[in-house]
């Protein structure tokens, strides 16, 4: 077993609290870090991750949780800073449940709720060391493979990313001197499923709208703004990649999603090209590759999104009745009541 050595491996820490940067300063250093570059500002970090290369990242997400979220978020997308697979671990004094669930959805190797032992953090990072887990990709998140057994219903595939950390800390020469390549290698991987995860997000919902408009049994609107700002991802991602061919069909995917207005009464003739284009970005960025290898997960994901959404309303009407009976029986109640005087009148 490779003998750990924390005092090799580069840390940047936020935190906008002083006294709270302090004391998790202390705990790494207890740990075996040396290497700790602090800051307690956001534009502060954002620099410090686009300017240096960090093997671990820690972060306080309570104060600005929706930035440290979407910082996150963008760093596994390749937006900011040089390595998207970096190890990102995320403290918090909240615990509230949300929260925390927030935390892990956006992308972060690991949350540890304050106040914590050194020992306790120790061990946390020994586990991002030594039993990382492999990524996974989807429409709306990049980041470990938490999934139980039983959740595994997608056909999305776990990727081996590399752990800097672990080079670092174990002095593995091969790993470090590769470590560009394999950065590219999974950059690339990463964003062609991106790519396809995205196409199939607006597939989906066009499926979804089309089986509405057959038999009229899901009730939901068609969210137009999620179609563009999904379009517009796939139209940065495939820029970003150079192919000039996948971004024109994007733009024009874009302007077709900006006809269907609100999405009330969507044309059957515009989702299908709105479909089509989705998926011919798609091809064109992945040399001719489709979708179509998707097309049971597409026709899963519809098929449950129905069901969920026809319970949801269900459930909604139920609560709807429930109420109007209440409001009912207490109107009749209350007319009993203010009736009653002039019936005893009228008796007496």
């Amino acid at each position: 077993m490779a003998e750990i050595d924390y005092a090799r491996a580069p840390v940047l820490l936020f935190d906008p609290v002083h006294v709270n940067q302090r004391t998790s300063r202390y705990a790494l250093f207890e740990i075996g870090f040396r290497q700790i570059e602090c800051v307690a500002s956001l534009p502060d970090f954002k620099s410090a991750i686009t300017d240096s290369a960090p093997a671990m990242i820690v972060a306080e997400s309570s104060a600005t949780d929706t930035e440290i979220f979407n910082l996150v978020r963008s760093v596994r997308r390749s937006e900011l800073g040089s390595n998207p697979f970096v190890v990102m671990l995320l403290t918090t004094w909240s615990r509230d449940t949300g929260h925390i669930r927030k935390a892990i959805e956006c992308g972060a190797d690991d949350v540890i709720v304050r106040p914590f032992s050194t020992m306790f953090a120790e061990e946390r990072v020994r586990t991002l060391i030594k039993g990382r887990k492999d990524f996974i990709v989807t429409s709306d998140y990049i980041g470990p493979d938490r999934r139980k057994d039983a959740d595994r219903s997608t056909d999305a595939v776990p990727i081996s990313v590399p752990n800097f950390l672990k080079a670092t800390v174990e002095n593995d020469e091969a790993a470090l001197n590769n470590g560009r390549q394999q950065v590219h290698e999974a950059r690339e991987v990463i964003t062609s499923e991106r790519v396809r995860r995205v196409a199939m997000r607006i597939v989906i919902s066009v499926e979804l709208e089309a089986s509405k408009q057959s038999d009229g049994k899901v009730p939901v609107a068609l969210d137009v703004n999620d179609l563009q700002r999904a379009a517009r991802e796939l139209r940065a991602h495939v820029i970003r990649a150079g192919r000039r061919e996948a971004a024109e069909v994007a733009e024009a995917l874009i302007d077709q999603i900006g006809t269907l207005g609100d999405g009330r009464n969507a044309e059957t003739g515009t989702l299908k090209l709105v479909k089509e284009l989705a998926m011919g970005s798609y091809a064109a960025f992945a040399n001719g590759d489709t979708i179509e290898r998707s097309k049971d997960e597409i026709g899963r994901t519809v098929a449950n999104l129905r069901k969920r959404l026809q319970a949801r309303a269900e459930a909604a009407k139920r609560k709807a009745d429930l109420a109007a009976s209440e409001a009912a029986a207490d109107t009749a109640v209350g007319a009993g009541q203010d009736g009653s005087p002039a019936i005893k009148r009228a008796a007496m």
